[in-house]
């Protein structure tokens, strides 16, 4: 039996190169509101593939075993922190429901409905030759309970809780000049009713002799009450779900700063901080039942 030549395939053939071609649907970056800076979190995908079912936990489990995350597929990252992407597939259709989240709690966790062009906008953008649409948003996480602000922060660790002494969830707190009416910081509650507001100025009248720095409170809630999924032992039940505007319209969602469609201001109250300093009441913020 004759051996083939130095250098022939035999009876094998050479492989040939294969290529293929990702296309992104839609790039994420992902924010710290205070310190605009990348957030270290997860992001995971609501609704791609079809909806995801919620996974049975006790609810003991689901108390200790803080997992927003509930074992839906993420989106992968990018190669700096805090950047996402999500790239066309044969499943992939706008818009995307993102859930966002820290299982240690230093972010409250947003949930959102993202708008992004579909696959055939993109290849006929390809065949034009014309200069792409941009593919990227950034949205902003607020400060939850474990976050660590600068040494020096002026602000407030407080609770929000109904008539009743249960936990107002996903509460949205506004901190107002008392005169001026000027917005100086912001902050969101969590599933425990917890938040932390960092100013990010304080107010002029404000001086290194003068410790005292009083604000007006605003705290907005939702009237309708609703779920993330069918179930309580989500933590993320009752967090509603915002929706992006398109690219390059007016917004006030991805930087958390709008309210929910849902949300209304259920109450005003006086604050007295100190400068430089995180205070935290003795008793909870109290919020009326919704009229």
């Amino acid at each position: 039996m004759s051996r083939p030549a130095t250098g022939s395939q035999g009876p094998f053939l050479a492989a040939a190169p294969l290529s293929r071609t990702h296309r992104l649907a839609l790039g994420l970056e992902v924010i710290d509101a205070l310190r605009d800076e990348p957030a270290d979190v997860h992001v995971a995908v609501e609704n791609q593939p079809p909806p995801h079912r919620v996974p049975a936990l006790t609810s003991l489990a689901s108390t200790v075993l803080y997992d927003p995350g509930i074992q839906l597929p993420h989106l992968p990252r990018g190669r700096r922190a805090g950047r996402f992407r999500l790239l066309f597939d044969e499943r992939t259709a706008p818009p995307v429901h993102l859930r966002v989240y820290d299982t240690a709690r230093r972010y409250v966790p947003r949930r959102l409905e993202v708008p992004f062009a579909p696959l055939a906008t993109v290849l006929a953008e390809e065949r034009s030759g014309a200069r792409p649409a941009s593919r990227a948003r950034r949205i902003a996480l607020f400060a939850g309970a474990a976050y660590g602000p600068q040494g020096n922060a002026t602000g407030l660790r407080g609770r929000v809780e109904d008539a009743d002494g249960v936990p107002v969830r996903w509460a949205r707190v506004t901190a107002r000049h008392p005169r001026q009416g000027d917005v100086l910081g912001r902050a969101h509650g969590d599933d425990r009713g917890e938040f932390l507001l960092v100013l990010g100025a304080p107010p002029k009248q404000a001086a290194p002799r003068c410790f005292a720095v009083q604000v007006l409170l605003d705290f907005a809630a939702t009237t309708e009450p609703g779920g993330s999924a069918g179930t309580d032992m989500d933590p993320l039940a009752g967090l509603p779900l915002e929706r992006l505007p398109p690219t390059g319209s007016p917004d006030s969602v991805s930087d958390g700063t709008g309210l929910p469609p849902t949300y209304s201001v259920r109450a005003t109250v006086p604050a007295s901080l100190r400068l430089g300093r995180l205070v935290s009441p003795d008793a909870p913020f109290t919020l009326p039942e919704p009229e």
